[in-house]
């Protein structure tokens, strides 16, 4: 059953032997032996892909809560309850996870050494469980989701420019001052919404620069080509180091925006995942938001050079 709701979710033979220890051959004949077992297709194959079919999606609900409330009832009658232990897998964004994620982890390592920890720091949006994941930390205002959500801490969105920006330009005093403004503009979003005293101000900005990726919108703040809405924890660093000025710092600009843990929606967490879920909260509550920075490299005032990788 692990390999048939591992081979749904993933998708490809060769991946899902790796992840178990076990070869493609080995994995299609457990896969042929369920099936003639229940006298049922459950996957469509050709030499180049494999579908679910929909007796195996069906079959697939089923499996996941066998295989979910068989880890529990383990979990419950282990000796270990108290001492929790087993792989933990973490998705965390890229610069969250750096500047903060990281010195969590780090503490948490020693703080529970039977647990193994996988951490992905990474921006793109992981699906928790096609992608087998046991808890996600994200950053913003949550959307609708089957998810259970933790909150870690606040996190507003802010504005920010480079001193050298500022200088150039006079500072906006109002929202509706952006529009003679050059903004860095992430992902589609080119309304920026405020809120002061109750009262709503949306503003249509324009730029030359527009990204999905928040860290490079960062850089171009830092070299000075504009305004961008970040996340406060991203920029906090910068700020604390006079690489970064807020702008417009009265006004609010999303509401609800904070750090989040998602988990599965199931009536129980394991004790690796409780733990883990305490430890955070307790982590962001007591020293985050005072440990918070950015390393920077370049001289003060002036913005850094945003780092080569290799094969990008």
């Amino acid at each position: 059953m692990r390999i048939f709701a591992r081979v749904a979710a993933v998708q490809n033979l060769s991946s899902v032997g790796a992840e178990l220890g076990l070869t493609p051959g080995t994995i299609s004949k457990r896969l042929q032996a369920l099936e003639e077992e229940l006298s049922v297709r459950l996957f469509d194959r050709t030499t180049r892909s494999i579908r679910i079919t929909e007796e195996g999606a069906t079959f697939l609900g089923h499996v996941e809560r066998i295989l979910c409330e068989l880890s529990m009832a383990r979990a419950a009658v282990s000796a270990n309850v108290n001492n929790p232990k087993g792989k933990l897998r973490i998705s965390a964004p890229a610069t969250l996870g750096r500047n903060v994620i990281a010195p969590a982890i780090s503490r948490f390592a020693s703080d529970f050494p039977a647990i193994d920890i996988h951490i992905d720091l990474t921006d793109r949006i992981v699906n928790l469980q096609e992608e087998g994941y046991d808890v996600v930390i994200r950053t913003g205002s949550l959307e609708s989701s089957t998810l259970k959500a933790k909150r870690l801490a606040d996190d507003p969105q802010i504005l920010v420019a480079a001193p050298t920006y500022l200088e150039k330009h006079e500072p906006p005093v109002t929202p509706t001052d952006l529009s003679h403004h050059a903004c860095l503009v992430l992902g589609e979003t080119q309304v920026w919404t405020f809120h002061r005293n109750n009262e709503e101000t949306p503003v249509r900005v324009a730029g030359r620069l527009r990204s999905d990726n928040g860290e490079l919108l960062r850089y171009a703040a830092l070299d000075g080509h504009g305004i961008v809405r970040l996340s406060r924890l991203r920029v906090l660093g910068d700020i604390e180091r006079g690489l970064l000025r807020q702008v417009l710092p009265d006004y609010e600009t999303a509401s609800n925006s904070a750090v989040w843990a998602l988990y599965p929606s199931t009536p129980h967490i394991l004790p690796k995942l409780r733990v883990f879920l305490d430890f955070l909260g307790r982590w962001f509550r007591n020293e985050a938001e005072s440990k918070v920075s950015v390393r920077v490299a370049a001289p003060r005032g002036r913005a850094p050079r945003m780092p080569r990788r290799a094969g990008v």
